[in-house]
């Protein structure tokens, strides 16, 4: 199992545009090939009231074959476009987790 995690940082005032383009964009990655997605929001640690974006796949091999086609996927490329034009949240980390199988 492989997965990438995109934590955010929501914008004040911009919650409610920020989960529609959530749900968008997780239907655009599970329409790529993610086998699920999940979003969480951090109650403690480090960045409290963060967002995390997760896409999960099955194996390291299905993540890169949906890396390589989401940089010309039209469908993707115009909604990261749109929400890039008045973004309504800011990355504070992406990283990359694989399963350890125990």
């Amino acid at each position: 199992m492989t997965s990438q995690v995109t934590t955010w940082r929501v914008n004040p005032g911009r919650g409610a545009d920020f989960l529609t383009g959530v749900a968008e964009a997780k239907k655009l990655h599970l329409k790529m090939g993610a086998d699920q997605v999940w979003v969480t929001q951090h109650v403690s640690g480090g960045n409290p009231g963060t967002i995390s974006y997760m896409l999960v796949f099955e194996s390291a091999e299905k993540w890169g074959k949906f890396a390589d086609a989401a940089s010309t996927n039209t469908e993707w490329l115009a909604f990261w476009a749109k929400v890039q034009q008045n973004p309504s949240a800011v990355i504070v980390d992406q990283s990359m987790y694989s399963d350890l199988g125990i």
